[in-house]
């Protein structure tokens, strides 16, 4: 889970949402799927939004799912609205960019090195076009193997 907005927000509520997610897992003896978690994770900013303590955060969930064997991918935004199950998911005023190399050049079986062939055409376009000038980017790979960060991808 990645989360991007108000720094204080951020923090809180991703202490906030591990903990309860573990302490579902020990109360029903089962962890939550990915997609289940993305449902609970939507809910949660979704009525905390109807409070004066909402969390002004936008998420990017990943995971495996043993039981159906296929990875998982979804966002919710700080209104609470969620999109699950996509091949592909940006954030911020660069992902704009991105998703037009994204529809064009994505297949669904692309191996390790085609994936980031393609993500450095989408980090290029986005150095190219957008104002600010940031300095790297982090990479993550969720498979069936597990949770791996690659060497940050230095612009």
């Amino acid at each position: 889970m990645m989360c991007i907005g108000e720094e204080g927000d951020v923090a809180q509520f991703g202490d906030w949402t591990k903990r309860n997610i573990r302490l579902y897992a020990i109360r029903n003896g089962y962890e939550l799927c990915p997609k289940s978690a993305h449902h609970w994770i939507r809910r949660g900013i979704a009525e905390a939004l109807r409070t004066e303590d909402y969390y002004a955060v936008d998420v990017l969930l990943g995971g495996y799912d043993d039981k159906e064997n296929k990875a998982f991918l979804g966002s919710v935004d700080y209104l609470g609205n969620g999109l699950d199950d996509q091949p592909y998911l940006f954030r911020g005023f660069c992902g704009r960019f991105c998703y037009a190399i994204m529809d064009r050049e994505y297949k669904k079986n692309m191996t390790e090195e085609e994936g980031m062939s393609l993500l450095n055409k989408c980090i290029a376009e986005a150095k190219r076009r957008f104002v600010a000038n940031l300095p790297g980017y982090k990479v993550v790979i969720i498979d069936k193997n597990g949770y791996r960060q690659l060497t940050d991808i230095k612009v």
